[in-house]
């Protein structure tokens, strides 16, 4: 009887010694996404500022009062005509100085 119990218990360790390295594994899920932005800070930030300016931010924050399909696409259209604008340019333009100039004092 000892015999067997001594059996059941080595089995028992083979086997999860054998299976102690799946448990080992790694949570790459929690590891952080780095990925290369395809724009620059301050195109996200005139990006912003047009949504902001043509409403569709106001839009998309008030789903509670329902969907209202008109003015949506209103401003959706709004959007586009900002974006496609020398607005979009100067936003852009002015964002980079400031960053700069952010850069050029931090340097200092």
């Amino acid at each position: 009887m000892s015999t067997t119990k001594t059996l059941i218990a080595a089995a028992l360790i083979a086997v999860g010694a054998a299976a102690a390295p799946v448990f080992a594994q790694s949570y790459s899920h929690l590891e952080p996404i780095t990925t290369t932005s395809q724009k620059t800070r301050a195109e996200v930030l005139a990006d912003l500022q047009i949504y902001r300016d043509s409403g569709l931010a106001l839009v998309d924050s008030t789903e509670e009062l329902g969907f209202d399909n008109t003015r949506r696409q209103q401003a959706q259209a709004r959007y586009e005509q900002l974006r496609n604008s020398p607005t979009y340019a100067a936003l852009v333009k002015r964002f980079s100085e400031e960053e700069a100039g952010k850069k050029h004092v931090a340097a200092r």
